[in-house]
């Protein structure tokens, strides 16, 4: 295999395995916002150049979902072994540029089929914002943690695994946060929706749109909830704590997520009390149901007893099933929660909250 060739193995591949998933996410959404009866590209294109607040909200929700396979491809850490040995000069960053452009297929579609040439102008000047952005690297915290109680403690732990494992799945999730929130309001706007109404809307879509959003993270508490199972028996720590501490720390994604989706609502209509309310309430009944689902997950037992034994460690099948149910136990989730909405109205919160409250303390 040439040098090149490695590189792309390297550096490119996995970039794109980062990438893909942020066009599934941008997929879902198109389907919703580009449907029959929908907008057009050229909508879209026109209302962001003509309106500066809309287009900062989608250049920067852009740059949040490609920043994870940016930063793959900028700094191309996966490329060190080969830096000991003769390179190509120029082809590597020619790579690089190709690859940072060509994965950006969601925005240079939008682009192009909206704006043509000058669309394409766009893409590559916020390509270059891209870069930058992606090039820096933070400095890690270097203060010793200091912990009052054991559910504090716990807390704590997941809050450090989603910093130090999670960060692309955070990034992403961001960028499609904004992205439902967008979505949310145009749906509401287009409608002429208000009061009740939009609160129903818009809650309900961004319930929907958040569950690309929320699955990385979800993800990856669910090992960390799993890796602690041995020091919270050890130290005699209750169930309970646990299972708290677990969804105190879903809940700040949660609600965190709904409100990054609120503030992108509120650029493209009118979000009133009674939409962030419900969409707040519906963020927190997600966040119950969600660590209900993750702690009924059939192979937490069998992950456990690996995390305890050394000597065995999961399968792929077994995280693959994990990983499965993790996202069927979300989108089960905020369906039920579009369900009461649909059903009941705002009184369907309540209901809600109360529901994912008894599963979660059965």
């Amino acid at each position: 295999m040439s040098w090149l060739g490695a590189f792309m193995r390297a550096v490119v591949v996995p970039a794109g395995r980062r990438a893909s998933t942020a066009w599934l996410g941008c997929a879902i959404v198109a389907g919703l916002l580009f449907g029959k009866n929908g907008m057009q590209p050229r909508d879209l294109t026109t209302l962001a150049q003509n309106n500066l607040a809309i287009g900062g909200v989608l250049a920067t929700t852009w740059t949040l979902i490609y920043l994870p396979a940016a930063r793959v491809l900028v700094r191309a850490d996966g490329a060190m072994f080969l830096r000991s040995l003769p390179a190509p000069r120029f082809a590597p960053h020619i790579v690089v540029g190709a690859a940072l452009v060509g994965l950006q297929l969601p925005w240079l579609a939008l682009w192009m089929l909206g704006a043509g040439l000058r669309g394409l102008a766009i893409v590559v000047a916020l390509t270059l914002a891209i870069a930058l952005v992606a090039a820096w690297r933070p400095r890690l915290p270097t203060r010793e943690p200091t912990w009052r109680s054991a559910f504090v403690a716990l807390r704590s732990i997941h809050v450090r695994a989603l910093v130090r494992r999670a960060g692309d799945s955070l990034l992403r999730g961001a960028g499609l946060a904004i992205l439902a929130g967008c979505v949310g309001g145009l749906f509401v706007r287009n409608n002429e929706l208000a009061g009740a109404g939009a609160a129903v809307m818009g809650a309900s879509v961004i319930a929907i749109l958040l569950v690309p959003a929320q699955v990385g993270p979800l993800l990856t508490l669910l090992e960390s909830h799993r890796a602690q199972a041995w020091l919270a028996r050890s130290l005699g720590i209750a169930p309970a704590v646990r299972t708290f501490a677990l969804a105190s720390a879903i809940a700040l994604v949660h609600v965190g997520a709904t409100a990054l989706a609120l503030v992108a609502f509120s650029v493209v209509a009118h979000a009133n009390v009674y939409v962030i309310l419900t969409s707040l309430a519906v963020a927190v009944g997600a966040a119950l149901g969600c660590t209900r689902a993750l702690i009924g997950n059939a192979d937490s037992e069998l992950a456990e007893r690996a995390a305890a034994d050394s000597s065995r460690y999961e399968t792929s099948r077994d995280m693959s099933r994990a990983a499965s149910r993790t996202v069927a136990g979300a989108v089960f989730v905020a369906a039920a929660a579009v369900v009461a909405l649909g059903v009941m109205g705002l009184t369907g919160v309540l209901a809600f909250l109360a529901t994912m409250l008894l599963v979660l303390l059965r």
